[in-house]
């Protein structure tokens, strides 16, 4: 008898996990799904910042790094920029995080394109890193002796528009049903089909 009702269990069971893999995503049921909406303005947001930490480090950061004069003097048609040697430290901060900004936000692009589940921590991490470097750049002038107030008030105004880009965003992607539902271990693993 114990054998016949552990049958029919199991029967019971396997059914059930045949018809969770046969279900088709229904948004009006599950709620909206996929990289569309508001979250296409972060994509678009993370492929527009490595656009500029690449134009950032091979234009400004890694030719003021590599001349060997005391005074370095950086013309272009967009702006004229003078670094003496109390700029290192900066410079080089600037060239690791950009360079790190880079791969980072390649590395969360191919994960989003994938779907995976740890998107959201990643683009939380992101934005978090954002306010911290902003601050970091900003005590770093603060120690320079040159620093120009238009170069301090740049990155005060980097430190405002992070803490707000990150207020509006990491509860987005913490509390968005649309975030939940693309990017859920659940979904990603295959238990839902899509229509």
């Amino acid at each position: 008898m114990q054998e016949l009702v552990k049958e029919q269990a199991g029967q019971k069971e396997a059914g059930n996990e045949r018809a969770v893999e046969k279900m088709v995503w229904d948004e009006k049921v599950h709620g909206p799904r996929g990289i569309l909406g508001w979250l296409l303005v972060p994509v678009i947001g993370m492929v527009l910042s490595m656009f500029f930490a690449v134009f950032q480090l091979f234009t400004k950061t890694i030719p003021a790094l590599f001349t060997y004069s005391e005074v370095v003097r950086i013309e272009t048609r967009s702006f004229r920029e003078v670094y003496d040697s109390e700029w290192t430290t900066i410079l080089i901060f600037d060239g690791v995080f950009y360079g790190a900004l880079f791969i980072y936000i390649s590395y969360v692009i191919i994960e989003l394109m994938r779907e995976r589940w740890i998107v959201p921590r990643l683009m939380i991490i992101l934005y978090s890193a954002n306010i911290l470097s902003a601050i970091i750049r900003t005590v770093l002038l603060l120690t320079t002796v040159e620093a120009v107030s238009e170069e301090l008030k740049q990155s005060y105004w980097s430190i405002a528009i992070a803490v707000v880009i990150g207020l509006v965003w990491i509860p987005y992607f913490k509390l968005s049903v649309r975030v939940e539902n693309t990017f859920s271990k659940e979904i990603t693993e295959g238990t839902l089909e899509r229509s």
